[in-house]
């Protein structure tokens, strides 16, 4: 399976799509418009195992205001329970916040992720090695409304911009992403 999808008049698709040595494991690259976004791992699930997609971002989507229509692509894709977890090595604004006590949440790539209807964050700042990669925030999809909510509200006393918690309760005014 691969991922494609239209952002405002921009094609978004997959190339070099792969499998691995992982039945259920594709490794492709994804562009926008041409233009490399990133290489990306997508995990279909199996079993207990929930889908999740890992995306190697070079973050020039922001800079065209795409960056929370991209991210909005992934969340629809995955079910509910589904992980995304997006490097940050190349995005020095979120790199440097992060590095200074932000929650992931306060940055630019975590408040995208935030605004595409993600509502539960992890900073992987120092993954235990081996496959896990490098730096990089996972962004999960959650399963029900109470919990969505719940985790909007933890996220509200956690973030210390008021950009964030503006989004946060506008977020939990309106209910649903």
């Amino acid at each position: 399976m691969a991922i494609e999808a239209e952002i405002d008049g921009m094609r978004l698709i997959s190339t070099n799509v792969r499998r691995t040595h992982i039945t259920e494991l594709l490794v492709l690259d994804l562009l926008l418009g041409n233009k490399l976004v990133g290489k990306c791992h997508y995990f279909q699930g199996r079993g207990y195992y929930p889908p999740w997609i890992e995306l190697d971002y070079d973050p020039w989507p922001r800079g065209l205001g795409l960056e929370v229509k991209l991210f909005r692509v992934f969340y629809d894709i995955l079910p509910d329970q589904g992980r995304f977890f997006i490097s940050y090595v190349r995005d020095r604004d979120t790199l440097n916040m992060l590095q200074s006590g932000f929650s992931p949440v306060d940055t630019p790539l975590g408040l995208s992720l935030l605004r595409a209807g993600f509502a539960w964050f992890k900073n992987w700042y120092f993954p235990e090695g081996g496959n896990e990669g490098g730096l990089k925030l996972q962004a999960n999809k959650v399963l029900r409304e109470e919990d969505r909510r719940r985790e909007l509200e933890e996220l509200s006393a956690e973030v210390k911009t008021p950009e964030a918690r503006q989004v946060i309760a506008e977020m939990l005014a309106k209910g649903k992403p």
